[in-house]
């Protein structure tokens, strides 16, 4: 999260309406159910395999998400524990998986393992401005949110800082990505590797100028582009596209704000007022094209793409900026409220855009195939926003299939492995964390891309439970 720059005076007031507003941590919704956390780092091999493991699928399936290693220091949100990665090893010659997971283990994260508490604040919290005045961080950077493979490493990612890297077999942390000395700051949680390129494309925001950078690394992980975006005023972007030519950002009006802050209800605002807008930023000269568009809300994007004359993107998007579900005040959002898959056309050459919905409410966290990043898509594959289950969308055939997990299951995001000679975009396999209601142990369910069938070709029977999570990603061969 960018850090806040708050005068004396501004930083008493603010301090002294927040603590009315806090509530004891223990009323936190993120820390009982799915949310709650386990204790301790564990692996385990040998792993109870149901069913049959497909024959490409020898390597590792990652997952990145929240897990406090200590008590919250006051208010909690699911986006502040520390960034654990679960790893589920598959081997199909011997029919056999193990586990493991592993704290990603950052400056802050060490920090407070020697002081044996929490010293940081979360995302509801002011930053700590006495830190902040020695020189230290305001928040912790908790390497929470997702994972990247790029130039043969592994990175821990967290968008309000520098990512960290980890060695994919063992999920031991090797220390935190310094890109040459050229980048510093805020590092988007969804870069984007180009396919055919190899070329790693990435954003920081920030809470002052420049309110947006974008920057380049090759395929052996050399800095390369630079450039500064130009924006009006600091808004929140989680996510991006791009195509073969531009990276795609959308200015939304989900903005920041210290009022809401000191009135605990965290520090993002909504402020349809100020208009949505689509920029296409060249990604050779930093040149960019900006659209006016719905205002809108959009976490995730699946993709997009262009030809001679227009631009498309495919993104989950929101009527509105859900600040009830980041400030903790709410953890269900109406069901008209909540992200549909939106499909954005921008004309190139007449400066002309088309939105339309290609589905009802209620999925979020789109996959593809991630070959075909930036070239036109048929199928996406979503979360329903309830973790009861997963969506299949045919882009072309406009068609929506879905397939539900027992009741009271919770499901986490579907990441799609192609299947080697595949010759149709969706031949490959999902594959998901799935948890069952209370303490029982997770699952890795593998599922038929294809034919999405409700019954999993293979299920693999974890040591434990895992809690509820972001991002994740295939690391074949490991």
């Amino acid at each position: 999260m960018p850090e806040l720059s708050l005068n004396p005076s501004r930083r008493t007031a603010l301090l002294a309406g927040l603590r009315l507003a806090l509530p004891n941590e223990a009323d936190s919704p993120f820390l009982r159910g799915v949310y709650a956390p386990v204790v301790g780092e564990i692996c385990q091999a040998r792993l109870e395999v149901e069913g049959r493991i497909p024959d490409h699928l020898s390597g590792s399936y990652l997952r990145n998400g929240p897990n406090p290693r200590f008590k919250p220091k006051g208010r909690h949100h699911w986006f502040d524990g520390d960034g654990m990665i679960h790893s589920v090893s598959l081997r199909p010659g011997e029919k056999t998986a193990s586990y493991r997971c592993a704290y990603v283990r950052t400056a802050g994260f060490c920090e407070e393992e020697r002081a044996g508490k929490a010293l940081y604040p979360g995302l509801l919290e002011l930053p700590d401005l006495g830190r902040m005045a020695a020189g230290l961080d305001g928040y912790k950077n908790s390497a929470n949110t997702a994972l990247l493979m790029h130039h043969g490493r592994l990175h821990a990612l967290w968008e309000g800082g520098c990512p960290h890297l980890v060695n994919p077999a063992t999920l031991e942390t090797q220390g935190a990505e310094q890109f040459q000395g050229v980048w510093k700051g805020a590092f988007t949680a969804h870069p984007k590797v180009d396919p055919v390129t190899g070329e790693l494309v990435f954003f920081g925001y920030g809470l002052s100028r420049p309110y947006l950078r974008m920057g380049t690394l090759d395929s052996k992980g050399r800095v390369g582009r630079l450039f500064e975006i130009e924006l009006p005023r600091p808004v929140m972007m989680h996510d991006f596209a791009i195509t073969r030519d531009y990276a795609v950002f959308l200015d939304m009006p989900q903005t920041f704000s210290l009022a809401n802050l000191a009135r605990g209800r965290g520090v993002f605002a909504w402020q349809p007022e100020l208009g949505g807008r689509i920029g296409l930023v060249c990604r050779k000269t930093g040149k960019t094209t900006w659209f006016a568009v719905q205002p809108g809300s959009v976490f995730h994007t699946l993709n997009a793409w262009q030809d001679a004359d227009t631009v498309v993107l495919i993104a989950c998007r929101m009527p509105r900026f859900p600040t009830e579900a980041l400030d903790g005040s709410a953890t269900n959002q109406p069901l008209a409220e909540r992200p549909r898959l939106w499909r954005y056309e921008m004309g190139i050459r007449n400066g002309k855009v088309q939105e339309e919905p290609l589905d009802d409410p209620g999925s979020d966290m789109p996959r593809l195939r991630e070959d075909l990043l930036g070239k036109p898509t048929r199928f996406a594959y979503t979360l329903e926003t309830d973790f009861c289950g997963w969506r299949k969308h045919d882009l072309k055939a406009k068609t929506t299939r879905r397939l539900q997990a027992p009741t009271g299951w919770a499901c986490g995001e579907a990441v799609f492995v192609p299947r080697p000679g595949g010759t149709c975009e969706d031949d490959g396999h999902l594959l998901a964390l799935v948890q069952p209601p209370g303490n029982e142990p997770g699952r890795l369910w593998v599922m038929d891309a294809a034919t999405f069938a409700a019954e999993p070709v293979a299920r693999v029977r974890l040591p434990r439970r895992v809690p509820a999570g972001f991002h994740g990603l295939w690391v074949a061969g490991v």
